[in-house]
């Protein structure tokens, strides 16, 4: 054999031996794909998240876009639920409160603006009061922080629930003080819709 054939040999030979080294396993592929479908891990979002139901069951980004965990807007409209709650007046908190047009486009019900307003409204009014009303003292509070619920996951559409597959977090919560001492609100579940975090259920049943 010449060397120049040799030399050709040897260099096809390496050369098929890294594009296989490149190529994903089945195995590797089988695990990414369990990964997809996992809950996400609140605790490990920020602004810059741009995961998308899309990404999972082909909606439309802007439609199923996941919420931040954190951001200057979202903390905003959770004070507004805490001025709400200080001064016993839902109406302070009702920019976090599950749309009524979101609640019409996509819950599955014959009336879903009825829904909204005997279910969605009418919870989270009654939940603002009895907040106010079992915190002694709550005139006093001050406002800490807001934390969203660890761990994220998605409702798929079901009947008599949601049309559409929406992230949904449970167990948010406000912190406050109060006379020195570090205390909390607990917001039983938060609900996105159109990339944004709101109220579906202030307490917990």
């Amino acid at each position: 054999m010449s060397r120049s054939v040799a030399a050709s040999f040897v260099l096809a030979l390496v050369t098929g031996i890294a594009v296989g080294a490149c190529k994903p396993s089945a195995a590797a592929s089988m695990d990414a794909g369990a990964d997809a479908r996992a809950p996400f891990d609140a605790g490990m979002l920020d602004g810059s998240v741009t995961t998308t139901s899309a990404s999972l069951d082909g909606g439309a980004a802007d439609e199923g876009a996941l919420p931040a965990a954190t951001s200057d807007e979202l903390t905003l409209r959770a004070r507004h639920l805490f001025e709400a709650i200080v001064r016993d007046n839902p109406d302070l908190g009702s920019d976090l409160l599950f749309p009524r047009d979101a609640c019409a486009a996509a819950r599955d019900a014959t009336d879903p603006v009825k829904v909204w307003d005997t279910k969605l409204s009418s919870s989270f009014r009654h939940g603002v009061h009895s907040l106010h009303k079992r915190t002694k003292g709550i005139e006093r509070a001050q406002f800490v922080s807001f934390e969203i619920g660890r761990t994220v996951t998605q409702e798929a559409p079901r009947k008599h629930e949601w049309k559409e597959t929406l992230w949904v977090v449970h167990h948010a919560r406000i912190d406050f003080t109060l006379d020195g001492r570090d205390l909390h609100f607990d917001i039983a579940e938060l609900t996105s819709w159109r990339g944004a975090w709101y109220v579906t259920r202030l307490r917990g049943s």
